[in-house]
């Protein structure tokens, strides 16, 4: 009997209790991905242990030391938060009275947020030339599709071969795999064709342009991308993420006409009125945009290369 109850306190019990939970709330999609991200980072360190015997303390040293050692600061806040709203739910089981990360947050290192670490324009050229000298192809081939497509890392982690169609040149991102869970249609520039094109010459069987590397059935590990930044020395200077920042900051420089454009590039959730009203997706706008984007970076290399030539 003793046994059992040992079982029911485990953190790994509480866990999955919640997961179950929120599964009439989740996306299938979004399930799979925060259970993998728990069972590897929390789970595998503090899953046998009594959750009602984790101090406080040992939760922010936990969430300090993989901070600071990954730099994945949106990662971290969102294990947080499900491992909160686990132990909520085991208050109102009876379990415990109070809950031990109520306020970590505020205890985290300041200016820690690294989701969208960036270079500056300047600097990306020569990012770039790094990435397209990268040791794992399929590796590099992704983060510059980052750089020309700038989709959200977890929509291009999850894209499939199917999605795509090299007649129309569009890249259809599923509902499942967006942020705001609507169907997201993306212009592809010739570069970007380019480089999908390279891939199809060295892809493997998966379904997943960037499958994993321990099963074809699984999508690229989102720590892959950012190991790969880490060892080309980016660290804590860009992350997959930030990719979209430097798009999204020369696009409204370049269109400062065209806010509504740019956000449909973006794939920005609209909302209010606009939400109702505005039903126009702007393709053939983008499309142009998403060319010049192409095009525009495509002459930042030129410059830079040039530049080292003469120097």
């Amino acid at each position: 009997m003793q046994r059992i109850e040992e079982q029911q306190l485990n953190l790994k019990s509480l866990m999955y209790d919640w997961l179950d939970a929120k599964k009439t709330t989740w996306a299938v999609i979004t399930i799979k991905k925060e259970t993998q991200s728990i069972e590897k980072r929390i789970l595998s360190v503090f899953g046998e242990l009594d959750f009602t015997k984790i101090s406080p303390q040992q939760w922010l040293t936990f969430f300090q030391d993989m901070l600071r050692s990954e730099s994945i600061y949106n990662r971290v806040e969102k294990l947080v938060s499900h491992c909160r709203n686990a132990y909520d739910l085991a208050k109102f089981h009876g379990q415990i009275e109070s809950n031990p990360l109520d306020g970590i947050l505020k205890y985290f290192d300041k200016g820690s947020k690294g989701n969208m670490k960036h270079v500056s324009l300047q600097e990306l050229p020569e990012l770039v030339q790094s990435i397209r000298g990268y040791r794992n192809s399929h590796t590099a081939i992704a983060l510059e599709l980052l750089v020309i497509l700038f989709p959200r890392p977890q929509e291009l982690r999850y894209a499939k071969w199917q999605d795509f169609d090299f007649e129309k040149n569009i890249w259809i991102k599923p509902a499942e795999t967006m942020k705001c869970g609507i169907t997201h249609v993306v212009p592809l520039p010739k570069q970007a064709i380019e480089l999908l094109f390279k891939l199809k010459e060295i892809r493997t069987v998966s379904d997943f342009l960037f499958p994993s590397r321990d099963s074809l059935i699984q999508p690229m590990s989102e720590a892959t991308l950012n190991n790969a930044l880490k060892n080309l020395g980016y660290r804590g200077r860009q992350s997959p993420h930030g990719f979209r920042h430097i798009a999204s900051t020369a696009l409204n420089n370049q269109f400062s006409d065209k806010e509504q454009v740019i956000e449909a590039c973006l794939a920005h959730k609209k909302h209010g009125v606009k939400a109702v009203y505005d039903k126009a997706t702007h393709l053939k706008e983008r499309i142009e945009i998403m060319q010049w984007w192409a095009d525009y970076l495509e002459q930042l290399y030129s410059d830079k290369n040039t530049t080292m030539k003469v120097a």
